[in-house]
């Protein structure tokens, strides 16, 4: 990206200490595609404000940029993507002082008003076990179905893991899979019973029909035409199973990964252990399903703190 500065000017020397944090930050930093363009949107919105009121980093103040924001808040920007473009400019500040481009980050003190967590949709077990059962057992495309519905719960797998896990992944002698996240961080996650047969049964019997006379593909899912699935024809078959089970049609491929986490830790499972398996770098991405996982929390206060540690339930 080179946004151009005030008109007939062409790109300034900030628009050029932007494009080199990008690269620093998909090079260095490793950061998802994904991650890296919305750091380019973001940036380059904030470059397109300071065209004619900042050149250089040396001209970036605290007050400009906290001008920028309120403009944008006037502008009637959500608060959550307020404290987005906050961040942003954090990051970018602190990659010019790295730079030795500034003595110090003119973005540092940037505050915005904490926007709270929205609590994931997690469907209970009950909805969950209705979708597993929905796709035919009897089928090419329903055993596949089957089993790629139960990675993304009994796993915990992103949709762009699934559609990406590759024969290489599996380690089925140590009954595992192994998954490439964000930010490239590989993570390992136990397949459970119910999960290996299924993906048993879709690699003997299903995958082999799927694949047919095309090219081979060290892909785990395959569309009919023998090609992998795209992330579009995961949300569309989820989205059909839920009108044929009667389910909220509001559940995504994601709201499976967030049944997965909600149901370990109301089950008693560690939080740090479901850290690991979610892929999370920081443990209080994980703390947000403590939020959802009342029952768990309640039995362990009643049966750790000491005014209540021994008492039976009444």
């Amino acid at each position: 990206m080179t946004p151009t500065g005030e008109a007939g000017t062409g790109p300034t020397t900030l628009d050029r200490w932007v494009d080199r944090y990008l690269a620093y930050v998909a090079g260095e930093r490793g950061l998802a595609r994904n991650t890296i363009a919305a750091y380019a949107r973001d940036l380059s919105q904030i470059t397109r404000w300071l065209a004619g009121r900042a050149r250089e980093p040396a001209e970036l103040t605290p007050a400009l940029l906290q001008r920028f924001l309120a403009a944008e808040r006037a502008r009637g920007l959500a608060p959550r993507s307020a404290a987005r473009l906050a961040a942003t400019l954090r990051g970018f500040g602190r990659y010019l002082v790295l730079e030795r481009a500034v003595p110090s980050s003119p973005a540092a003190d940037l505050t915005m008003r904490r926007v709270p967590n929205a609590l994931p949709n997690a469907p209970d077990r009950v909805d969950v076990q209705a979708l597993l059962e929905a796709p035919p057992a009897d089928t090419p495309r329903g055993r596949r179905d089957r089993a790629l519905l139960e990675l993304l719960y009994s796993a915990g797998l992103r949709v762009s893991e699934v559609v990406g896990l590759r024969q290489a992944n599996l380690d089925l002698d140590a009954n595992c899979v192994r998954v490439v996240g964000k930010g490239s961080r590989e993570r390992v996650v136990p397949l459970g019973s119910h999960a290996r047969a299924r993906l048993d049964e879709y690699l003997g019997l299903a995958r082999p029909a799927l694949a047919g006379a095309y090219r081979p593909r060290s892909e785990i899912f395959l569309s009919a035409r023998g090609i992998p699935l795209s992330r579009q024809a995961v949300w569309k078959l989820l989205k059909r199973y839920l009108r044929e089970a009667c389910l909220d049609a509001r559940v995504s491929p994601h709201s499976l990964r967030h049944a997965f986490a909600t149901h370990l830790l109301d089950g008693g499972a560690d939080l740090r252990a479901v850290q690991a398996m979610l892929g999370h770098a920081d443990v209080a991405t994980t703390q947000i399903y403590t939020h959802v996982a009342p029952r768990r929390l309640r039995e362990t206060h009643r049966r750790f703190h000491p005014r209540d540690a021994g008492r039976t339930r009444s």
